[in-house]
């Protein structure tokens, strides 16, 4: 599932399994090429959580993320500043990006959920280093085998990411370029 465009949420959850942050967005992915828009003002932090109204009087409520591994470019976008900050993508993170990794899956177990048939999955992923990244992964099987749901362990963190509305259309691969007309920064201290 290389072109879609979905609703998604990414959630942290901590050692007792509550939400610390949560963060709507739209996803697009076209190839390689991912598209992630996200206002601040619908996310959730339970540690922190007046540090995002301090970030609408700055104008940075509103981001739009352009990860390009095949630029090994991060593009980050600031509609409401008319500003985009260029940041280079690490070697190795554009690689995991492009380079086909070695993936091992093992059925769990078949449920329903939100209305789709799932298969739960443990995915096991060998990089070309060696290095192995676990994930539990939930499969809507009426989706084209979309992972609808994928949760990942970081640390003594959770880390869970659920996508819904998703639609298998190719999206303009003008999305996935900065702006025209946007101001180009080279790091985020510069654009302050």
């Amino acid at each position: 599932n290389t072109a879609f465009t979905a609703q998604a949420e990414v959630q942290i959850l901590g050692v007792d399994q509550k939400e610390r942050v949560g963060m709507p967005m739209t996803f697009t992915r076209l190839d390689n090429k991912i598209r992630v828009e996200v206002d601040m003002a619908r996310m959730r932090n339970r540690e922190q959580p007046d540090a995002l109204a301090r970030l609408a009087p700055l104008g940075m409520d509103r981001v739009v993320s352009l990860i390009r591994p095949d630029q090994r470019t991060t593009w980050v976008a600031f509609p409401k500043l008319q500003s985009v900050v260029k940041l280079a993508m690490p070697h190795a993170e554009a690689d995991a990006f492009l380079k086909k990794a070695n993936m091992e899956r093992t059925r769990l177990t078949q449920e329903k959920m939100e209305g789709h048939p799932r298969v739960k999955q443990r995915v096991v992923i060998t990089d070309d280093q060696g290095q192995k990244h676990e994930a539990t992964v939930w499969i809507a099987t009426d989706l084209r085998d979309f992972p609808v749901c994928v949760a990942t362990r970081e640390g003594n963190d959770t880390v869970v990411m659920r996508f819904w509305q998703v639609q298998f259309t190719r999206a303009d691969g003008k999305v996935f370029e900065p702006p025209a007309g946007y101001t180009e920064y080279a790091d985020m201290q510069a654009l302050m």
